[in-house]
């Protein structure tokens, strides 16, 4: 059983992911960097979010046209994930901490900007890159909602479709730091337990915050 902060956070953060669409990782990450280890906070984070999310896309009734149109995103999203995770993995982590409040300011400064008056479109080359920089923030800090928000802005993409593309990025995001912490063996059973000891809590809170 998580400590009764660290289960506080998770419930939290799925309540705010259900009612507004994405959300989980941005607001557990951080607190729970407050009370452990980075490392052990985006552990604890990646089998919820990947039900979360799995949840989240069912629910989408625009993730045909999503995937269609923007399908680079969540490919180069995978593998970016793998690239960042390797690196997370491979050094200091503590020096993030500092990355990942510079990614908080980020997004705190992306939601007052304003956006362009009329829909753009961004060749797949672009949309390749994207994927690639929202994978390597999501492998070492586990955020990346302000480059997402930037590129909404840039590009007006419809609510619909940017909630729906963005949660596929979370699932492959997710699903290589899962496949590259297996890999190198840095999976703590401690942490994967108190994550799926809390999953079923989660997923109830989570369908409160939908509804």
């Amino acid at each position: 059983m998580p400590d009764p902060s660290i289960l506080a956070v998770l419930l939290l953060s799925a309540f705010v992911h259900g009612a507004f669409g994405f959300g989980f990782p941005l607001v557990a990450t951080p607190l729970l960097a407050l009370m452990m280890d980075l490392r052990g906070a985006i552990l604890l984070t990646l089998i919820p979010t990947i039900c979360i999310n799995l949840v989240s896309i069912l629910g989408e009734k625009h993730r045909a046209e999503a995937l269609r149109l923007f399908w680079p995103i969540p490919v180069f999203t995978m593998v970016g994930s793998l690239i960042g995770t390797q690196v997370l993995l491979s050094v200091d982590a503590e020096p993030f901490r500092l990355l990942l409040a510079l990614v908080l300011v980020a997004y705190l400064i992306a939601e007052r900007l304003h956006g362009v008056e009329r829909e753009r479109t961004v060749p797949n080359w672009g949309l390749a890159l994207l994927g690639l920089c929202l994978g390597l923030l999501a492998g070492v800090v586990n955020i990346f909602a302000p480059v997402i928000i930037v590129f909404a802005l840039y590009t007006r993409m419809r609510p619909e479709l940017m909630v729906a593309a963005f949660n596929l990025s979370f699932i492959t995001s997710k699903s290589g730091q899962l496949l590259t912490f297996t890999v190198n063996g840095a999976l703590d059973m401690t942490i994967i337990a108190q994550a799926l000891w809390a999953l079923p809590l989660i997923l109830g809170v989570l369908w409160i915050g939908i509804r």
